[in-house]
């Protein structure tokens, strides 16, 4: 083997070392649940703040930014418990947590006042699912507000650095099996007339906002998913629960960049 050869291997090698994603990681955080005693039990609060350490532990792992609009539903949402849960649920799109222990958790009252608290300390694995390492594949995306009301516009706008294929999911975490669904709103003519998924440039979608008559809360978090991809993905119409697209997301080598967005949606 000549001299050129063996230097192209050892690029080679190299480039799959710098470009691959990296390794699992050990991480340890801490979460913090803050509650009067009146809406929470002792056990849900350190669920919650269970919830909030396995978030900070991907977000600190991979280096994941938060977003405004879905860090501020939690606080206004009816139903903080599910809401942490939900929000882990979207950022394990980025990486999962395998393995977590709890290695210490204080239940008590925050000094000279009547508000509890639990606090949650874990030691948990995170592997990272196949991340965009192409800086000039970028997307970014704007709701036209974060609170909507049944029939009102939710219009989104989404900005590309270069051509791309886009599909939107909306996922409606309500419970049981008819809205714990995810649903690919974009491209389907059932949701949209416009189905030219090939981006160049800007793309305006317009969605009538519904609040299902069979949810008996008086407002409800919802999140897009969005999923944008430099070859197209044939992918479901239909995923049952998160984890069925999450797994999706670590198999393909396609390049790929994704972003999640929350508002919150009023009787």
């Amino acid at each position: 083997m000549n001299f050129i050869k063996k230097f192209i291997i050892i690029l080679g090698y190299l480039f799959l070392i710098f470009m691959s994603p990296s390794i699992a990681e050990i991480v340890v955080e801490t979460g913090k649940h803050k509650h009067l005693g009146k809406n929470y039990t002792k056990f849900q609060s350190c669920k919650i703040a269970e919830e909030k350490a396995k978030k900070k532990a991907i977000i600190k792992s991979l280096g994941q930014t938060i977003s405004s609009e879905v860090v501020s539903n939690c606080s206004e949402v009816d139903g903080e418990f599910d809401c942490e849960r939900n929000q882990l649920s979207l950022f394990e799109l980025n990486g999962e947590i395998t393995s977590s222990k709890i290695t210490n958790k204080v239940y008590d009252k925050e000094l000279g006042t009547e508000i509890l608290f639990c606090e949650v300390t874990i030691k948990a694995n995170v592997e990272p699912i196949k991340k965009n390492l192409d800086p000039t594949f970028q997307f970014n995306v704007k709701l036209n507000q974060e609170i909507f009301r049944s029939g009102e516009n939710v219009e989104i706008e989404i900005d590309t650095s270069k051509k791309m294929y886009m599909t939107i999911f909306q996922w409606l975490p309500y419970g049981g099996k008819k809205y714990n669904v995810i649903t690919k709103i974009f491209p389907n003519k059932e949701f949209n007339k416009n189905t030219n998924d090939l981006v160049d440039g800007k793309l305006v979608l317009k969605y009538e906002a519904y609040f299902p008559e069979e949810i008996k809360k008086n407002k409800v978090d919802e999140y897009f998913i969005f999923v944008a991809s430099e070859k197209k993905i044939n992918w479901l119409d239909e995923y049952a629960e998160i984890e069925g697209l999450r797994k999706q997301f670590s198999k393909t080598n396609i390049l790929m960049e994704k972003h999640y967005s929350g508002y919150m949606l009023i009787k």
